[in-house]
């Protein structure tokens, strides 16, 4: 179990969250923003800013 560095909620790394796509786009966006490891937030938070990139460039 790992500690998110985000929200503080424990989760597992090795779990499979492949099959979201805002989950993938979260960890690009955090690659490529950001100089913490995407592995170090927890899916949910991935998602989150998955989503709220979408939202950014919708308009």
């Amino acid at each position: 179990m790992k500690i998110c560095k985000n929200c503080f909620r424990e989760f597992d790394e090795h779990g499979d969250d492949n099959h979201n796509p805002m989950v993938k786009l979260g960890m690009i966006f955090l690659e490529h923003t950001s100089e913490v490891n995407p592995g170090d937030y927890c899916p949910k938070c991935r998602e989150e800013l998955g989503v709220m990139n979408l939202i950014g460039f919708e308009k």
